[in-house]
């Protein structure tokens, strides 16, 4: 046994206790409900990458204690009705519960505790499209301060009048999804529709009007990893693209595929390691260094959802060297046992210059002079951009604490007595 901690019965989704066990050289996720029996969920292939992180993630943070939870970004669903229906969307389980759709209004007051804070809002779905209204909810959080991304299947989007509408109130960035770069035979799987040609001319109005990009790539094991290279070469042709968002398929009893098609943690970031050059040792290392850079503020991001600057031209040798990392990092976790002070100011250092030496100095200046113009996620130079793994947790492999501990993703919705993570309000208030 690893740890205790508590997971939801894939069957009624109550809490039950749950134990994270390694055998035969993986972690599962054992659970046992009282009407429903045992379940077993594979959480990672190999143990020793799982028990090395969340070892990382202990020592940071005995270390550098998290502050009071601030909101970084957060999630406001507009509606759960949708035009599509999607073979891989975790939300075609048949059990929702669609709650009334939220009025400019009640965005507006949910907005307040973050009013002037500059963070990401994102409005979801559901399709945003579909509510007549969108414009006017764009308007309310550039009004209130911060960045209204739309998370989209972007089908009414392929209207540039309507994008430019959109524009005009207020919309600072967009969050389509790409399964693929060109192989339309993918979308018609994925997504039932050819999808290509759209994609392409999307790309070029987002450009064309000024809009941040953050593109979702879902991967299905063994169906459309191929192309992630291709979506990760995106980052050359579109200087707006900000932040590649990588999700492995999850099933739900969906409309297309099977759970023999999901990616368990590590076997994802391995598969993406290799179009980046990199060992999946090599990428732990370097999660570990993003993830110290915040935990140093004080901050922590998400145990599934770790994150890293790629440069655009993909090449190993224009990135973040890990063989020079693995040096830092064993230096600063012996400094941490004995001064964490010191520790902190010697990764500072080795980081800083490091950022020096890669042209980092005038973005981090604009972001001390104009620290609200744009997202934190935009000072950097023009040859990176940012890779975002996102293994959502849902009923298999929930684990209370980690999402308890390290979540920085929340959403905003009616009916919520308290801010709740982007996974709790999914797949317990709204039963996806």
């Amino acid at each position: 046994i690893i740890r205790k901690t508590e997971g939801l019965c894939p069957n009624c989704r109550k809490f039950v206790p749950a134990f994270a066990v390694e055998e035969g050289g993986s972690v599962y996720l054992d659970k046992e409900c009282p009407l429903h029996g045992r379940s077993r969920s594979l959480i990672a292939r190999r143990a020793p990458v799982y028990r090395d992180l969340l070892d990382f993630y202990a020592r940071l943070e005995s270390r550098f204690p998290r502050r009071a939870a601030e909101i970084e970004s957060c999630a406001f669903t507009t509606t759960l009705r949708c035009n599509l229906s999607c073979a891989i969307c975790f939300a075609a389980d048949g059990q929702r519960e669609a709650p009334p759709e939220p009025s400019p209004d009640e965005l507006t007051g949910m907005l307040a505790p973050v009013r002037g804070r500059g963070i990401m809002v994102r409005l979801t779905g559901g399709e945003p499209t579909l509510r007549e209204d969108l414009p006017e909810l764009v308007a309310r959080v550039k009004e209130s301060g911060n960045h209204a991304v739309l998370v989209s299947n972007a089908v009414r989007l392929a209207d540039a009048d309507y994008l430019a509408l959109l524009r005009r109130r207020g919309l600072w960035g967009i969050a389509p999804w790409m399964d693929a770069a060109d192989d339309e035979a993918v979308y018609l799987r994925m997504r039932r529709r050819p999808f290509v040609a759209q994609r392409r001319e999307l790309l070029a109005n987002a450009r064309r009007l000024g809009l941040k990009l953050f593109v979702f790539f879902v991967c299905v094991k063994g169906f459309n990893d191929h192309e992630i290279g291709r979506i990760l070469s995106l980052g050359r042709d579109h200087p707006n693209l900000v932040k590649v968002i990588l999700m492995p398929y999850l099933h739900r009893g969906a409309r297309g595929f099977s759970a023999g098609e999901e990616y368990a943690l590590d076997e994802f970031w391995e598969a993406v390691g290799a179009v980046l050059g990199y060992s999946l040792d090599d990428l732990v290392v370097l999660f570990q260094v993003f993830l110290a850079v915040r935990a140093l503020r004080g901050r922590y991001t998400c145990f599934n959802s770790p994150f890293l600057l790629v440069p655009r031209s993909l090449r190993r040798k224009d990135g973040f060297d890990p063989d020079r990392y693995r040096e830092v990092l064993s230096r600063f976790r012996g400094l941490m046992e004995e001064s964490p002070a010191a520790a902190r100011r010697y990764f500072l250092r080795a980081f800083g210059a490091d950022l020096l030496r890669r042209g980092f100095g005038p973005p981090l200046l604009r972001r001390l002079l104009f620290p609200r113009r744009e997202m934190a996620e935009c000072y950097v130079p023009p040859g990176y951009v940012w890779l975002q793994f996102q293994h959502l947790f849902h009923p298999p492999n929930y684990d209370r604490e980690l999402i308890g501990k390290y979540c920085c993703y929340f959403s905003l919705n009616p009916g919520l007595e308290k801010r709740v993570s982007f996974c709790e309000y999914y797949y317990l208030k709204l039963k996806t």
